[in-house]
């Protein structure tokens, strides 16, 4: 990172923090990080929509940055917990960052690679730009395994380029300036619309995990009774989304900006995806270790309760 890249952080982070002191004014607040909205934010959408957070007694305050940013946050103590548990997380944890992932909503990935007509198969994308977030998120390490499973050598066959959130890169390939990229929907629906082809789905890429909640184990335990409710009101938010699909396609058409008929079919495509208890089991734990270790370039495995931390959860049960 550059030291210019460096000081706006740090700047950031200082005003999120003193923005955090004047809301705390006004009562009990939980600083959430969230990359934007998104189906894998929905749970906390929900819940705050519904009143679940204020029933709890407490207030959620979100922040919208970039994932690395908004981890970056959380290690300074300026924001609370995030939506991101992926491989920014474990990486934060392997350099020593108290940090653990303590829910998660989905256990399987909800990608799919769209590409201009022209490319109708893998050997098709030598030479082609394709669009991705960030290096190490988990939409990058998913494109790098489909490509690779599929003979394309991404290191020298193409090229990626590295975009920002999906709204951004989906505007990037409607602009024409990459070739291709992953998407979700809502923006997987929109590519469709504009005629690009979905030429692989990674929902059978097992160890991927899009969002949940991580935190601090200093949040865990200074403010264990606001990390009590957080989850609480968070799991009923998960609940609803798997079993009320009037409700969840309302909400869904508010935050993501939709219209109803395109929010159901959102929620039909993505439900199957998410998770009813918010946790995973721990053979499933290890796989997602596997996949984010790869993912970030780590050689020496660890053991699950180093990242995962699903006490909370489970107590509510």
């Amino acid at each position: 990172m550059s030291p210019t890249s460096v000081f706006r952080l740090c700047a950031a982070i200082l005003l999120l923090a003193a923005a955090t002191v004047r809301a705390a004014d006004n009562g009990p607040v939980v600083r959430l990080h969230l990359p934007g909205y998104s189906t894998s934010s929905l749970p906390y959408l929900i819940a705050d929509d519904l009143g679940f957070y204020r029933d709890e007694g407490i207030r959620i305050e979100i922040t919208r940055i970039r994932t690395g940013a908004g981890i970056q946050a959380m290690i300074a103590g300026a924001v609370d917990a995030s939506q991101i548990v992926g491989p920014t997380v474990l990486a934060a944890v392997l350099g020593g960052a108290p940090l653990k992932v303590t829910m998660v909503f989905n256990d399987k990935p909800t990608f799919k690679l769209y590409v201009k007509k022209r490319f109708r198969s893998f050997a098709d994308l030598k030479g082609a730009k394709i669009g991705s977030s960030t290096p190490g998120s988990t939409n990058d390490r998913l494109l790098k395994v489909v490509l690779e499973k599929n003979g394309v050598d991404w290191r020298k066959d193409l090229s990626i380029i590295y975009i920002g959130t999906s709204d951004v890169v989906f505007r990037a390939l409607q602009a024409g300036s990459i070739d291709g990229a992953p998407l979700t929907p809502p923006a997987s629906f929109q590519a469709e619309e504009f005629g690009f082809y979905p030429l692989a789905d990674f929902i059978n890429e097992v160890g991927a995990l899009q969002g949940g909640v991580s935190t601090t184990a200093g949040f865990l335990q200074n403010h264990r009774s606001a990390a009590e409710k957080l989850h609480r009101a968070t799991l009923k938010g998960l609940k609803y989304f798997k079993t009320n699909r009037e409700g969840t396609v309302r909400i869904m058409a508010k935050y993501l900006e939709l219209a109803a008929d395109k929010a159901a079919r959102v929620y039909d495509e993505t439900t199957p995806a998410f998770v009813s208890d918010g946790t995973i089991s721990a053979d499933f734990q290890d796989r997602v270790l596997e996949f984010e270790l790869k993912t970030i370039g780590a050689e020496k495995k660890i053991a699950r309760d180093r990242l995962f931390d699903f006490s909370l959860i489970k107590a509510m049960k």
